[in-house]
């Protein structure tokens, strides 16, 4: 079972249990169990739920249900975005677009981030820079799932509800059109250790309150990522021309 429906089956449980802020979930083993999923696989759901606010995973405690009211099981404006997922699919420069809206949007989330973050902001966003840092090399699509994961904590924690909402919209609808290209980078020699420094120094700014610095880290990052991936989509022409030589 991919991430998604189990996130879906998760939050269903939730919503059905009428679990109040601050009450503690199930065990993993119990809800693997349910489930019929891997603990893994349970740990990464509850991941993007806790980078939406609605969960928080106490490492040795367990997982409880987060005590914030901007906390959402359901994400109206990603759902509002559902309909373009087909253009998303068949439009090759669709990404472009995604990508500039978001380069946009990310900058502010982490510049607010710094300033508005509560603990529980800031534990959920150590947790998620925890599992993108040690998702297994050799899983592209983990690596993909926990770096959108850490970049919606962002938002999260810029306490702007519309904001985390969109963003996660936005990434959604950026995975859908490069999923392959999304693959490509993760191969990239180093790329993974120079994706980690780079969150590394997002994190720590937002950790910090420096606002400005976590503006500018955030958007040179997105920088990186998109040159990056403009490079592989113009690799097969450069060979072809190379090639005519």
């Amino acid at each position: 079972m991919t991430a998604s429906p189990l996130v879906d089956r998760l939050a269903s449980l939730i919503a059905r249990q009428a679990l109040a802020p601050g009450q503690k979930l199930p065990s993993e083993r119990t809800l693997a169990a349910e489930f019929g999923v891997s603990r893994s696989s349970l740990r990464e759901a509850i991941g993007v739920l806790a980078s939406r606010g609605v969960l928080v995973a106490r490492h040795g405690g367990g997982t409880f249900m987060a005590d914030d009211e901007q906390a959402a099981l359901t994400d109206p404006i990603a759902e509002a975005l559902q309909p373009l997922a087909p253009l998303a699919r068949s439009d090759a420069g669709y990404w472009k677009d995604v990508a500039e809206i978001r380069f946009s949007l990310e900058g502010d989330a982490a510049y607010f981030a710094a300033l508005r973050a509560s603990d529980d902001d800031k534990r959920r966003l150590q947790q998620a820079y925890l599992a993108v840092s040690t998702a297994p090399l050799d899983d592209l699509a983990a690596q993909a799932r926990t770096d959108a994961a850490f970049h919606l904590a962002i938002a999260q924690a810029s306490r702007n509800v519309v904001l985390r909402q969109v963003m996660s919209g936005l990434l959604r609808l950026l995975e859908i059109s490069i999923a392959d290209t999304l693959r490509q980078l993760y191969r990239l020699p180093d790329i993974v250790v120079q994706l980690d420094q780079q969150h590394r120094q997002i994190l720590d700014a937002i950790l910090a309150g420096r606002a400005e610095e976590a503006r500018q880290h955030a958007n040179a990052h997105l920088d990186f990522v998109q040159q990056r991936l403009l490079d592989i989509e113009e690799a097969p022409a450069r060979a072809r021309r190379a090639a005519a030589v």
